[in-house]
């Protein structure tokens, strides 16, 4: 590994320090997501989720999920950093070369996006009651400002991972990474949350 390294140019050590650590992470939250530890569940006060961070601002498509999320970002760096590794290795012009890896993250990072807003119309399918989510934790995906506006939180309702719009009446904004509890409804389509407080655990609402 040392001497594979070594034996890189230096712009394709630059591309790997990007590449390597992101493709760790990707790879770290994919095994996550599919066993479902990264998911808030209602009685956990820690949550293992892999998005470290809070969600970049972005476009944001109809059904709430941001374009640019740290998953895509994540994406981005990794493909991208890869693409300039193989190309500089094949001669290319580093222009040449950036160009392309941006090209090829970003196709990435839309690749994400799709992916996510499918999955989150699927979801839309279902039947979820978010009255049932009354009670239980979830984690701030998108920060819930004290204006008024909604957020973005993430919980795992009836047995899905479940997005949802949220608003916080507590008067601060509620940071990206925060665990709050969902304390009640704003509409059929919002939560109320406010930021979690230290409880025992056997005293979470089981859906």
């Amino acid at each position: 590994m040392i001497q594979w390294w070594n034996d890189l140019s230096l712009i394709q050590q630059i591309f790997g320090i990007i590449a390597i650590p992101s493709t760790v992470v990707l790879i770290i939250q994919t095994i996550l997501v599919m066993i479902g530890v990264g998911e808030v569940e209602g009685d956990a006060d820690v949550d293992f989720d892999a998005d470290v961070g809070d969600a970049v601002d972005g476009a944001e498509a109809s059904n709430g999920f941001a374009m640019i999320s740290i998953r895509g970002v994540i994406a981005f760096l990794a493909v991208g950093g890869w693409t300039g590794v193989v190309l500089d290795s094949t001669g290319a012009h580093l222009a040449i070369t950036i160009i392309i890896a941006l090209v090829a993250g970003f196709l990435a990072l839309l690749a994400v996006y799709l992916l996510m807003r499918m999955t989150g119309k699927l979801q839309d399918k279902g039947n979820i009651a978010l009255k049932n989510a009354v009670g239980k934790a979830a984690k701030v995906y998108i920060a819930v400002p004290d204006t008024g506006k909604s957020g973005k939180v993430t919980l795992t309702l009836q047995g899905r991972f479940t997005e949802c719009d949220a608003v916080t009446q507590s008067g601060k904004t509620i940071n990206p990474g925060t665990i709050v509890t969902i304390t009640g409804m704003a509409d059929a389509n919002t939560l109320i949350v406010e930021e979690r407080t230290v409880e025992p655990m056997n005293n979470q609402k089981e859906v």
